[in-house]
């Protein structure tokens, strides 16, 4: 019996003590470590960037505006903890985006001054081999390849010129400067200057020259200020977008995400991943809607760099050009002839004047009573079976325009599917990966569990004017680098002429008065000679012009200084006209 007593004792004092055990363990269940206090909540995990915000910690947890339920953070820690949630993401993007534009910006103005320094050098080459080649008659007639050169100048910058009608232009007026100088035993009025000019299509005296230069000079040129222009227009882009600002529903959410579970006391769980990369999605919905576009884009660029340096080569074309203009005169040279009897015979003799006495000339006037034409071969300084040759190799002097159109290829070619990425991309940068979980077990915005993935459907009707307008431009250059690509002309304007929004713009420009903007100009001309300048040659050239040269009809040009000043007189003195109308009727009322 006592041994009995005895066991029942201690079975009774077991009880009570696995009552108290489970009892407690059953509190602890009930009741968080900390006593439902935030003691626990620690500051540096929370904000350690932003020292100069005195921390609002709650001594036991609340319901806060953002965090909800259970939040240790007060209302107005809260509220700093967005301000800096915004701040975060918005300097991320900044960083990121401008990033691309001065990597992109870099390489287009080094492309710039490739193509100037290359122009300035076919310019000097191309005088120093005409002064040698054709003495004292090119120096005479300098302004003709010079204005040309200009033309082609101010095509590449400000776009107000076709080139199509620069080349036409230029081939005519040097067609009418080479019959004067072959026939300059006359004189010629402007009538039959113009009868001259009238069947050049037809006798075709430069042969295939201007065909094929025209093509190749006006597809390379359009593909290389389209490609440059189209890369400075990006650029301009994507240093606009940054100024997109970030709603209230986003900061809430990127708040909730990033801080929300620190203050609730899940310390050491960071967000689920796949929960942070759908939160920046929603906050990033407008700069997602440039991603399509800015893909097109970017592909466009990639091919017209391909023609660039394949067909389109713009060297190749421009630093031969003296050769082939040089060819196309000694073309002319050649069947100066025939071209001449051609052109007496549709023009007449009644625009001929009388050919004076000249020791050059070895006919006098009574011998040629008819006013027939008699030509004389004229002399150069060099033949036409002798081959140019550069006097000297050019040095190699930094990087190719090649070069830089490749590295330019590649580098825009890196951002395809930029917009897509950056939403992962700053889950993923120093600050957010460190706090990242996975899936599994991490916080999902309301508790730690596991987070299921939203699928995000952009609202068309969510966006804005300057996501609108950036989207159009962006169409708008693309279909312009498809258009170079294909060879056909693009009409661009210069920007400060052009809102490239509106996709549109005009073939000719309203005159020269943007010619001397600062800093976007060409060299001043320093090669061709102007007419005062024109020095003796020596030796001289065996022949010499004793009239001087017609008047040379420029037609696009003049269109261009006619419309200028119709404009102006409409833009300046009709108001004053308008106002001096209106005070007289007023007097006579």
């Amino acid at each position: 019996m006592r041994i009995d007593s005895v066991q029942s004792e201690m079975h009774r004092l077991q009880g009570v003590v696995l009552f108290f055990v489970l009892s407690s363990v059953a509190a602890g269940l009930a009741t968080p470590l900390n006593g439902n206090k935030c003691e626990s909540v620690k500051v540096d995990e929370l904000l350690p960037k932003l020292p100069n915000i005195t921390p609002g910690i709650n001594d036991t947890p609340q319901t806060g505006p953002i965090c909800g339920e259970g939040s240790c953070c007060s209302e107005s820690y809260e509220t700093s903890l967005s301000i800096y949630s915004q701040s975060s993401l918005e300097k991320f993007v900044k960083e990121s985006v401008l990033k691309v534009a001065s990597i992109i910006e870099t390489r287009a103005k080094k492309f710039d001054e490739i193509f100037r320094n290359m122009m300035e050098s076919s310019k000097r080459e191309f005088h120093d081999m005409f002064e040698r080649t054709y003495g004292k008659i090119y120096l005479q007639n300098s302004e003709v390849f010079s204005d040309f050169f200009n033309e082609l100048e101010t095509y590449y910058k400000k776009g107000s010129v076709r080139l199509s009608e620069t080349m036409d232009s230029f081939f005519g007026i040097l067609y009418q400067k080479m019959f004067t100088v072959i026939n300059s035993q006359y004189s010629f009025d402007d009538s039959y200057m113009q009868c001259v000019h009238n069947h050049m299509l037809e006798l075709k005296p430069f042969g295939d020259v201007p065909h094929k230069l025209t093509q190749q000079l006006t597809r390379s040129f359009v593909a290389t200020r389209t490609f440059y222009k189209s890369l400075m227009r990006a650029v301009e882009i994507l240093r606009e977008v940054p100024n997109l600002r970030l709603d209230e529903r986003c900061l809430n959410d990127l708040t909730r995400m990033q801080l929300c579970g620190v203050c609730r006391q899940e310390m050491g769980v960071g967000p689920c991943s796949s929960y942070c990369s759908d939160t920046v999605t929603v906050c990033l919905k407008r700069h997602l809607q440039l991603s399509d576009s800015w893909d097109t884009f970017v592909s466009a660029i990639e091919k017209v760099a391909d023609r660039l340096n394949g067909p389109y080569n713009v060297d190749a074309v421009v630093e031969p050009l003296n050769i082939k203009i040089s060819e196309a005169i000694m073309n002319f040279q050649e069947m100066g002839v025939d071209i001449s009897k051609k052109i007496q015979s549709k023009c007449g003799t009644s625009g001929l004047k009388r050919p004076k006495r000249n020791a050059d000339y070895d006919s006098p006037p009574d011998d040629n009573p008819e006013m027939e034409i008699q030509q004389e071969k004229v002399k150069f300084n060099s033949g036409k079976n002798k081959k140019h040759k550069k006097v000297q190799e050019k040095p190699e002097q930094g990087p190719s325009l090649e070069k830089v159109i490749e590295d330019i290829k590649g580098k825009v070619k890196s951002t395809r599917l930029f917009w897509d990425q950056l939403r992962y991309q700053y889950c993923n940068n120093d600050d957010m990966s460190a706090a990242l979980s996975a899936d599994g077990s991490c916080w999902n915005g309301t508790m730690v569990g596991s987070y299921k993935i939203r699928e995000f459907t952009p609202d068309p009707t969510e966006t804005s004017p300057l996501v609108t307008g950036h989207i159009y431009t962006l169409s708008g250059l693309s279909d312009k680098l498809k258009k170079a690509y294909h060879g056909q002309d693009v009409e661009m304007i210069d920007d400060t002429e052009e809102t490239f929004v509106d996709g549109s713009g005009s073939g000719s420009g309203d005159g020269d008065e943007d010619n001397a903007e600062d800093g976007d100009d060409f060299e001043s001309d320093p090669v061709f000679p102007k007419k005062d300048e024109v020095k003796e040659p020596s030796p001289p050239p065996a022949v010499s012009s004793t009239a001087s040269p017609p008047e040379v009809i420029r037609t696009s040009s003049a269109n261009r200084n006619s419309m200028s000043l119709t404009r102006a007189l409409i833009q300046y003195l009709l108001p004053m006209v308008m106002v001096w109308f209106g005070g007289a009727i007023k007097d006579l009322l």
